[in-house]
């Protein structure tokens, strides 16, 4: 009898590190195409792991996000059924310690943070004025440093580090800024007031380009300490998992504002597209990429499976987290026949549906938008004009007021299915 495990099955991690940065967009991180952004740390993470092209959020409230990646299904009302535990049940049911590192606790649920099984270590975010004087003095640099005490005290064995500080002051050392400025440029300021301002034909194009510039230094000094614990980690477990997923994006003038200041934005993928990088216990899809619909609920209810070593199963309802478990183990076939076939965002500012081959924005008021993807990363070639049909489709899927469900739930008409089956996992 052939005793060979299943493609899934391997041995459980010794330990877990989680890292999530609110206003962390993938459009400016090495793996997502950013090539005049430094990001090496991020990039040998991604080389370690499986990166995911297209993780959306289905919402700009980062509390949302985290209670999805936690709980492994979307907090919305329908049927629950084949419900994973979510991850923080599984590392329960382990007797695993978690220690949740962050500097803005009132993202998280209050039942999580007041948990009895969980240590938190809130590092005050002080929203500085001007940039920090060392390494360790800024708001990345505090959260981080204090992650990286927790894992040389040995006492945790899940490591959850979550930054909001990108989104409240970028007060990274002078140095990194001005690494992002050409000696042509006029220099940067000092200042830690994140700008916010409209995007208007008349707008000066190079005060655009130096938030941009400005920001970029933000995520040197980000990536320089994701690779600082993520070393750390390596020496802390034998085998560990990793998994660096950004909350919600940030308006840097591709859709009309630039800052978190005014009203909220529609749900472009300027805000809704994030990095997701998962690093397996076990060394499985290393360097690969995965381009399909994903949500944070799927990576929660990745990690609870490899944590506890279920055996994957069904997905059940559309708002249930899919495990990539047998995407881990080298069965694609079995993923592709669970995986997503849509994703809908909604914020204030409008609603977004995403399918395999197109993405459709309807800003409050306006009218929709359509963009084909993946050749239109950045969403700035509308052509709903000249593909009314798939506009008229998607726009009948989103789902209307006060039934949230139903545009989960509701069978994609014939014209938003691909014609052929598109391999989406390059090696």
């Amino acid at each position: 009898m052939d005793q060979t495990p299943p493609g899934w099955q391997a041995e459980p991690p010794d330990g877990w590190l989680v890292i999530t940065v609110d206003r962390l967009p993938a459009w400016l991180l090495g793996p997502w195409g950013a090539t005049w952004v430094s990001t090496p740390a991020i990039c040998r993470l991604a080389a370690a792991g499986l990166a995911c092209d297209r993780l959306l959020v289905r919402s700009t409230d980062p509390a949302d996000t985290l209670r999805e990646l936690i709980e492994a299904r979307l907090p919305v009302a329908g049927p629950m059924a084949h419900i994973r535990p979510g991850l923080l049940d599984a590392a329960a049911a382990r007797g695993w310690r978690v220690t949740i590192v962050t500097d803005v606790v009132d993202q998280f649920d209050p039942e999580v943070a007041s948990a009895s099984a969980v240590e938190v270590v809130v590092v005050p975010n002080r929203q500085p004025c001007r940039t920090a004087q060392r390494d360790e003095s800024s708001g990345c640099g505090q959260v981080f440093a204090a992650a990286e005490a927790v894992l040389a005290g040995g006492e945790t064995d899940l490591l959850w580090c979550h930054l909001g500080s990108l989104g409240t002051a970028w007060d990274a050392p002078q140095n990194c800024r001005e690494a992002c400025f050409d000696p042509d440029d006029p220099p940067p300021d000092d200042s830690a007031v994140i700008p916010g301002f409209p995007v208007t034909p008349e707008t000066d194009p190079d005060q655009v380009m130096m938030v941009r510039q400005t920001f970029a230094g933000e995520l040197a000094h980000l990536d320089d300490w994701i690779g600082r614990l993520f070393v750390a980690a390596g020496q802390r477990w034998r085998r560990s998992g990793v998994l660096l997923l950004g909350l919600r994006g940030l308006p840097l003038g591709l859709h009309g504002q630039v800052g978190v200041g005014g009203d909220e934005p529609a749900p472009y993928a300027e805000l809704t597209h994030v990095p997701a990088v998962l690093v397996d216990p076990a060394g499985r899809q290393a360097a690969q990429r995965c381009g399909d619909l994903l949500l944070p609920a799927d990576l929660g209810a990745t990690i609870a499976d490899l944590i506890s070593g279920a055996e994957p199963r069904p997905p059940g309802a559309a708002t249930a987290g899919r495990s990539l478990v047998a995407l881990l183990g080298g069965d694609s076939e079995a993923w592709r026949r669970g995986g997503r076939d849509r994703v809908l965002s909604c914020t204030a500012g409008g609603q977004a549906i995403a399918v395999t081959e197109w993405t459709l924005v309807l800003p409050t008021g306006q009218s929709p938008r359509l963009f084909a993807k993946p050749d239109d990363f950045f969403e700035l070639a509308d052509v709903a004009d000249r593909s009314r049909d798939i506009a008229a489709a998607l726009a009948d899927c989103l789902a209307p007021p006060g039934c949230p469900d139903s545009g989960w739930e509701k069978p994609l008409p014939e014209a938003l299915r691909p014609a052929v089956a598109v391999d989406r996992y390059q090696h």
